[in-house]
């Protein structure tokens, strides 16, 4: 954004003071570049939306911006950027307004093409349909994208393009022959761009005063330092550019609704860290009120502002916390789960006071849960050397409330990727964090057994390239993990996972009791009650002494039970409404136990039904255990 003027040594020297430098010299091989920076002193007056100056006083030249000349109806001028007559405009008809479309807004437009005989080869016109395009973009021919950008809203106008801008020595075979000039009669009708920021005209990026190379814009929660002042605006005739607000610098965080008035911060997240904008904003009738907060209640008002410091602040913990970086780390790179880390950190309650809990350069492994698993999620995010801020929510923490933490990840050693393994090592891995899982599930950690069941199983469960004598291994690994994994999720009662598991337990070897009898048991929970019964029976011919099958087997079968009561009351109501075409069967005789109570008959299949089972309580305690 400097002026920089280029020139050769010698002509430095012969140049008096270095004053009559030219601003364009052609470059040698040997070049000095001198800077000038120029502009208002006053801090005041280097935030004056007026004075066409940015924040920090250096005058930025726009090399985009070309004056165009304002013709009257019948003028003709070359509009061509480079000058040489490549394209030339006739106006018809003049536009309105003094803008102009710019790079990248979609034109909407009629036109009429002709070769210069008056052959009429193209028409938006004829076929009712406005032609729209991005301006500059390279989506027209040149002459088209320099033309267009001449014009104003309403206007018509002819420009006649020369080869260069048109089709060239190639043409549009069969229209347009190679080498045509080309006349087109073009209406611009309207065109919408970047600058009206929310497409309701209440917020107008009127010029980038100073432009920036950074990256990213301000996203909820980001906290930002902005630096503003308000002035009337140039339509205000009587009070243009009268002070509303002197330069100011405000600090908030976005979506907090911390902003001085409403449409800074709308102004905010379309800028970049470094940008100087000017704005013009004014409050949208049964729209957005973007003055709102602002004094003496404006209606509309010239925003300049600057964004100063973008600090990102990342969402955590299922964006209920917050991680912000106050002191940011070295290179790219970010801790894995398995890496060994060592960290420093605080944690204080949310509004302050003393120390809940202190670590210094503290020595663990990440993914094993030694830290809270809002802690944990914290260093996965970081880099070495890294401090952050956080907030981490009650139930990310072991501290029983909303807790803030300062956080350094003093140094890391990350765990290597599956992908750069051999298959040694990736069955060797799978071995570790399965053993590691088998801890977890016996110590009741459910969640962390199943982390690490999938962990282990990523190493594994495609073994194409392995060896023989390793896809014998790992066949063994995959059916413990599957196993394992069905295990788990019926302990927390994740039905529909058991039964993906089990199921793939089975493709693994077939007929596995294990994986039969937990298929079974959650396929009883989702009231599959035929797949479960199939599974109970399987294990039963393979084992006909299986306690545990055979009481599944009662659940399953008074499920079945059950769901056939609810069937009949459901279609015998059906049926009811067919004017009595079906009747209900008699019903059996209820009878009561010697305490009065009604008992009624449990069927049993085959047509016999009977009002009691032996040893009924036993199979019904065994079957709540299963």
């Amino acid at each position: 954004g400097y002026q920089i003027r280029s020139a050769s040594a010698a002509q430095l020297e012969t140049a008096p003071g270095h004053a009559n430098v030219p601003p364009k010299q052609t470059h040698t091989s040997n070049t000095t570049v001198r800077i000038t920076m120029s502009g208002p002193q006053d801090a005041d007056e280097m935030m004056d939306p007026h004075a066409g100056m940015p924040m920090g006083g250096i005058q930025f030249d726009d090399e985009d911006e070309i004056e165009y000349p304002d013709l009257g109806v019948d003028e003709e001028a070359d509009v061509s950027t480079a000058k040489d007559g490549g394209v030339t405009k006739k106006v018809l008809a003049k536009g309105f307004g003094d803008e102009r479309p710019e790079k990248g807004d979609e034109v909407v437009v009629h036109y009429t093409g002709t070769l210069l005989d008056g052959t009429k080869f193209d028409s938006s016109v004829d076929r009712g349909d406005p032609f729209k395009f991005r301006l500059g973009l390279g989506q027209v021919i040149k002459g088209w994208d320099q033309g267009v950008a001449s014009m104003k809203k309403g206007e018509k106008a002819i420009l006649t393009c020369k080869p260069d801008y048109a089709y060239g020595a190639r043409g549009s075979p069969p229209t347009i022959p190679a080498d045509s000039t080309l006349k087109f009669e073009v209406e611009l009708f309207s065109w919408k761009g970047d600058k009206d920021q929310y497409g309701d005209g209440g917020c107008i990026r009127a010029k980038t005063l100073k432009k920036s190379g950074a990256f990213g814009f301000p996203m909820d929660k980001h906290e930002v330092t902005v630096k503003y002042a308000v002035a009337a605006p140039d339509e205000d005739v009587a009070g243009a550019g009268d002070e509303i607000v002197p330069a100011t610098e405000v600090v908030f965080a976005i979506g907090a609704d911390a902003a001085p008035f409403k449409g800074l911060e709308k102004a905010i997240v379309k800028m970049k860290e470094g940008e100087t904008c000017l704005f013009k904003m004014k409050n949208v009738p049964g729209g957005f009120q973007y003055c709102e907060g602002l004094p003496r209640g404006v209606q509309a008002a010239d925003v300049t502002v600057t964004l100063e410091i973008h600090q990102p602040v990342d969402a955590i913990c299922g964006g209920d916390g917050s991680k912000k970086i106050t002191t940011d780390g070295e290179g790219y790179d970010h801790p894995n789960d398995g890496s060994k880390c060592v960290v420093s950190y605080v944690v204080t309650p949310l509004d302050g006071g003393d120390a809940i809990d202190t670590k210094t350069k503290f020595e663990f492994e990440l993914g094993n849960e030694i830290l809270s698993e809002g802690l944990e999620e914290v260093v996965l995010k970081m880099k070495k050397a890294e401090t952050s801020e956080c907030e981490i929510p009650a139930d990310w923490n072991t501290y029983g409330a909303k807790v803030k933490a300062v956080v350094t990840l003093d140094d890391f050693e990350k765990e290597k990727e599956s992908w750069s393994m051999d298959t040694a090592e990736k069955i060797a891995a799978a071995e570790k964090v399965k053993s590691v899982g088998n801890d977890a599930y016996k110590g009741g950690r459910l969640g962390l057994a199943a982390k690490k069941y999938l962990k282990a199983l990523q190493y594994v469960e495609y073994d194409q390239s392995f060896a023989d004598e390793e896809k014998a291994q790992t066949k063994k690994i995959k059916l413990s993990l599957y196993l394992n994994g069905a295990a788990v999720a019926i302990k927390q009662k994740n039905w529909t996972k058991a039964v993906t598991d089990s199921t793939k337990a089975l493709d693994s070897e077939r007929g596995n009791e294990k994986a039969l009898y937990r298929r079974a048991q959650a396929s009883c929970e989702l009231e599959e009650y035929e797949e479960a019964e199939r599974d109970v029976k399987e294990l039963l011919d393979k084992d006909d002494t299986h306690k545990e099958a055979k009481a599944l087997l009662q659940k399953v079968k008074r499920g079945i039970q059950i769901q056939a009561k609810k069937d009949a009351k459901v279609f015998g109501g059906m049926f009811s409404k067919l004017g009595g075409l079906y009747k209900d069967s008699p019903k059996p005789e209820v009878k009561k136990d010697e305490g009065g109570e009604i008992k009624e008959p449990i069927d049993i299949g085959g047509g016999f039904s009977m009002e009691e089972i032996k040893d009924g309580a036993e199979a019904n305690a065994a079957m709540d255990n299963v």
